[in-house]
């Protein structure tokens, strides 16, 4: 799937200005954004060295920019492959300024982040540039 660059350098650079990514220090995050029709949600982690802390990712002063972002790359996705997705796992590395997102189109849980999997889900979404 080939995916405008310019849109992911926007959702980056907004992570960027999050008030939890802006007031830690880290070097790693992950953020999981859970979409509907009606509903945005997100959580993740901050990570430095063997510290994971969990975080939201909103910007402080325009709590819906981010959200709106996300609701465009989503519309652009189902005009381009003719599928919504239902979650959008974004995870940036702040050493070398790296990026990466993936879609899930089936499964609405699969990066859920909830009290009964947060130890477990810490690690899966750790994210990993090789």
């Amino acid at each position: 799937m080939k995916i405008d660059d310019k849109i992911v350098l926007e959702i980056g650079a907004m992570i960027l200005q999050c008030e939890d990514v802006m007031e830690s220090k880290w070097d790693f995050v992950s953020f999981v954004f859970d979409i509907s029709d009606n509903h945005i949600a997100n959580s993740g982690f901050l990570y430095i060295d063997d510290e994971i802390s969990p975080a939201s990712a909103e910007i402080e002063d325009d709590p819906l920019r981010l959200d709106d972002k996300i609701i465009t790359l989503r519309e652009k996705v189902r005009q381009q492959y003719g599928e919504s997705f239902k979650q959008l796992l974004i995870q940036m590395e702040s050493k070398q300024n790296r990026i990466k997102i993936n879609f899930e189109f089936d499964n609405p849980e699969r990066w859920s982040i909830n009290p009964k999997n947060i130890i477990d889900m810490r690690e899966h979404l750790r994210p990993v540039f090789d």
